[in-house]
């Protein structure tokens, strides 16, 4: 079993394919830290609801050896500060493939004692993404705001 590692995202909403990354990778870490990041490719929430949000999530797992942290900033400067040297990300399709491959390089030339683990997402959730449930969220409330 490896010591730790950080799966970073900005978890906006949080969702089954995170749930199920967090689970498997659990297994193989002494420690994951889940951390809850702002991507400024994104829409940003509120910071503090998301963290809260993946806490309650975690909890609910009942995985002792997860932790749910807060990351403003670089990843790798979090990973330095909790001294860790594992990345985990997931791949749902071949777009991802590129992206995160992208990060991957980025991040070993940034600390060359980094490596990214990559969990491919498993096949019945490879279609579900954050963007996809916010959609999903806004459509609800469209439905609700009609129907009164």
């Amino acid at each position: 079993m490896l010591l730790s590692a950080v799966f970073p995202g900005s978890f906006n909403p949080i969702h089954k394919g995170h749930i199920d990354i967090i689970k498997r990778a659990s297994k193989l870490f002494k420690t994951l830290y889940v951390a809850v990041s702002i991507n400024v490719d994104k829409p940003v929430d509120d910071l503090n609801k998301r963290v809260l949000n993946v806490k309650k999530m975690v909890n609910n797992l009942h995985l002792k050896n997860v932790k749910v942290i807060t990351n403003i900033g670089l990843t790798t400067s979090l990973l330095k500060k909790i001294k860790c040297k594992y990345i985990v990300r997931s791949i749902r399709n071949c777009k991802d493939v590129g992206y995160e491959l992208n990060m991957a390089q980025n991040n070993h030339l940034l600390d060359k004692n980094i490596e990214t683990i990559f969990f491919v997402a498993d096949k019945k959730l490879k279609e579900v993404s954050s963007t996809n449930q916010k959609e999903l969220i806004r459509q609800k409330k469209l439905l609700q705001q009609r129907n009164k």
